[in-house]
């Protein structure tokens, strides 16, 4: 959807024409006008989106392998004493 520029003075016109006071039609248009000035390139698309949530799920796999790794190896280590220990 393309944005183009806003007319305040066709949109106040507009307004007065609808029952809105002369100065809630400036206000209005006004707060139309701010509205549409306002900085979007800021927020996130869905590609980054998805990028960000490419990268926290290898970051969990990495700490879910890594311990069940250590997990292992702490039972192998505990067998391992246990068995040595009782003759």
């Amino acid at each position: 959807m393309a944005i183009t520029s806003l007319d305040t003075h066709q949109t106040v016109k507009n307004l007065i024409a609808a029952g809105f006071t002369d100065a809630q039609a400036e206000a209005e248009a006004y707060a139309l006008r701010e509205a549409q000035q306002i900085d979007l390139s800021d927020l996130a698309t869905k590609s980054d989106l998805a990028r960000e949530l490419a990268e926290t799920k290898a970051d969990l796999i990495k700490w879910v392998v890594g311990v069940a790794f250590a997990e292992l190896a702490a039972i192998v280590a505990m067998t391992k004493l246990f068995f040595d220990a009782h003759p």
